[in-house]
């Protein structure tokens, strides 16, 4: 009866860990000519019709495996790479990239890592619109009229400057045949 205590207080506990601590940031590497984060910024010297720049984020990218059924357990040393529209940026989970935002016309990111023992996984990450997301989710706190309300508020907001973000890039990698 111990023993099974023990492991379910593990598990527990192992579902409950901090995440592993990032100590750098990866900066992008633009593929437009861009010195800097904004990668449309050569486009828009010329005049030309580009997204507007809003700012950026941090964006973790974080490597899971799943060791034996016992839930994912987040692991270090993965060699990832991130590929989005005008940039790209090479990274060791867990890691923080510094990414360009462009409000609701940010590129979705593709996110791949590998780690010896470890099958290759690519992952998306697309952009969320977090003041819409926040708005809905106030209204759902004032059940089904809230939610009404706030849909309607919604509907007749200018949504042109919300502000947009991206998740946690979460890559779940699966062991290789022979590792198993």
């Amino acid at each position: 009866m111990a023993s099974w205590l023990a492991i379910i207080g593990g598990a527990c506990l192992g579902g409950c860990a901090a995440p592993l601590a990032v100590n750098n940031v990866t900066d992008i590497r633009s593929t437009t000519g861009s010195r800097g984060i904004d990668v449309y910024e050569p486009k828009r010297r010329t005049d030309a019709s580009v997204p507007e720049f809003a700012g950026d984020q941090l964006v973790e990218v974080r490597t899971f495996h799943n060791p034996g059924g016992g839930g994912e357990v987040e692991m270090a040393g993965a060699s990832c790479s991130l590929e989005a529209s005008g940039f790209t940026a090479t990274m060791t989970s867990p890691a923080k990239v510094r990414v360009p935002l462009y409000r609701g016309q940010s590129s979705t990111l593709a996110v791949t890592c590998q780690k010896p023992g470890y099958q290759k996984r690519m992952i998306t990450v697309a952009p969320i619109d977090a003041t819409r997301q926040a708005r809905l989710a106030s209204g759902m706190n004032g059940g089904i009229l809230g939610a009404v309300i706030v849909a309607g508020i919604d509907a007749a907001a200018d949504n042109s400057k919300n502000d947009w973000r991206y998740p946690v890039a979460k890559v779940v990698l699966e062991a290789d045949a022979a590792g198993r």
